[in-house]
């Protein structure tokens, strides 16, 4: 059944008319036919709030407009009577112009105009919050208020936690006046054309495009997608706009790309894989790489989190704080990997110190240490070492030591068919050796480090904490068991 036109539309749904208008409609017509929030995008919400919380503390004394209500006369009413203390207001709500809009920050400046400040979680400006504060500024002027600047607060990456957090570092406040000034000019119009299109009674059709992941990911996705087969043209390996092309030609299966077609070495490799069944194999390369294997080899992985708001002394926003490691040794050829594996478990505490003890004694000396995408496990051991000074030497002679398995995968020197283009580790131990991560209860890393800061929290059962770091434990373990499997398989093809 339709939900009833709305009288004015919410910046939240003019953002979602600007991405795609089928989006918008389903969004106010028929938002049952939308999946349920994602547990990462509710994590990335509630981020969100953390961050607006901090920011009010930049402009103190103010007024919270109406917090438990989400009916719009109820806020208007709230924030015309508290416009007239002429103080900083928080969450302010406005109607105009057919569009409706909640304020994150309002701060009285000279005479009777008002600063509008816009709060961001991100760590700079993009054009998505230009047009979200366009619309904000067009409605607020729309309502009678007079708007001085356009500012966007937003985190400084730069900032270092020492004590309790000074949002005077932790944010960033930009003034975006001017550009946000032009497209003030199109909010109107776009309103109206919003406004007509919600209140057809059918959904409008729109083709697939780059628009369905920009600025964000639509919810609409596996909808509007299911239409394409297993193996399409959307597969191809850095060959995106190109596919929409091959689409509007009628060309889907990825194997129906004109053999004529000018591709990249990489796209042909994935090509003659895909119509072979084959994996693409190039011994030499390969060979080169394995030869610089030397025993005890570590395979080894690190799971991290990483905060918008820094949680230790010594640490950045955005910075990734190491928890969890696991290390399958193989100490000479033909031996069996041996396993070992480090998380801290006391809530509250900064891993940190503890994580490198243990992953130091682990790793040992000498030997290759063997990483998939080693560049991060690098990174992340040496911005953890920069906060415990007596690791920075070992972390630093620690680098001469990784050997990046992702190589030879982002290479193309091998390519089976089921990578479809990918060389991520979750896509390539499947393909090349068979092994899962189905059965798993935590299965990616996005889910890893929600999960442990959620059972850290302080407010967790201890069971249930220790079931959750059981499950972490399993799932770091699989990958790297699985790059002991990845290595014994291109041994295997290069012998």
């Amino acid at each position: 059944m339709l939900r009833k036109v709305p009288e004015v539309l919410s910046k939240s749904r003019y953002l979602s008319g600007l991405q795609c208008p089928k989006r918008l409609w389903t969004e106010v017509r028929v938002p049952e036919l939308l999946p349920p929030l994602s547990l990462a995008t509710r994590a990335l919400f509630d981020q969100g709030h953390e961050v607006g919380e901090l920011a009010k503390r930049l402009f103190p004394g103010g007024i919270e407009i109406s917090p438990d209500s989400r009916q719009w006369s109820v806020v208007v009413e709230a924030t015309v009577r508290a416009l007239a203390q002429r103080c900083p207001l928080y969450e302010a709500g406005f109607r105009s112009e057919g569009g409706a809009c909640r304020v994150d920050i309002l701060v009285p400046v000279a005479e009777d105009h008002w600063d509008l400040y816009e709060v961001k979680s991100s760590t700079g400006v993009k054009e998505v919050h230009l047009q979200d504060v366009a619309l904000q500024a067009e409605v607020v002027e729309g309502a009678g208020l007079k708007i001085r600047d356009c500012y966007l607060v937003h985190i400084d990456n730069t900032y270092v936690r020492q004590g309790a957090i000074d949002p005077s570092g932790l944010f960033n406040q930009e003034r975006v006046t001017d550009e946000v000034g032009h497209r003030r000019e199109l909010v109107a119009a776009r309103l109206a054309a919003f406004h007509e299109v919600v209140g057809r009674d059918s959904r409008p059709e729109v083709a697939i495009g780059p628009h369905c992941h920009d600025p964000y990911d639509c919810p609409l996705e596996s909808e509007c997608w299911a239409f394409l087969p297993p193996t399409n043209v959307f597969d191809l390996v850095n060959g995106r706009q190109r596919a929409f092309e091959w689409l509007e030609q009628g060309i889907i299966e990825l194997a129906e790309i004109p053999t004529d077609e000018k591709l990249s070495d990489k796209q042909s490799i994935q090509l003659a894989a895909v119509r072979s069944g084959e994996p693409w194999v190039d011994r030499e390369a390969l060979s080169s790489f394995l030869s610089d294997l030397r025993h005890p080899i570590s395979y080894f992985d690190l799971e991290s989190f990483a905060p918008a708001v820094p949680l230790f002394d010594g640490s950045r926003p955005y910075q990734q704080i190491p928890f969890l490691f696991s290390i399958h040794r193989v100490e000479a050829v033909g031996e069996r990997a041996r396993h070992f594996s480090y998380h801290l478990a006391e809530p509250g505490m900064d891993p940190r110190p503890d994580f490198l003890r243990a992953v130091k004694s682990a790793l040992g000396e000498d030997g290759t240490i063997v990483a998939y995408n080693a560049g991060f496990e690098r990174r992340v051991l040496k911005e953890a070492a920069e906060a415990v000074p007596e690791f920075m030497s070992w972390s630093l002679e620690l680098e001469q030591r990784f050997v990046d398995l992702l190589n030879p995968f982002r290479s193309f020197a091998y390519h089976h068919p089921d990578q479809l283009g990918s060389a991520s580790l979750k896509v390539v131990l499947p393909a090349v050796t068979g092994m899962s991560y189905a059965d798993l209860e935590i299965a990616e890393g996005e889910t890893a480090s929600r999960e442990y800061l959620r059972v850290m929290s302080g407010n967790v059962d201890p069971i249930e904490r220790i079931r959750v770091l059981r499950d972490l434990e399993d799932y770091c373990a699989l990958d790297t068991l699985g790059m002991v499997a990845i290595v014994d398989h291109l041994e295997q093809l290069t012998s």
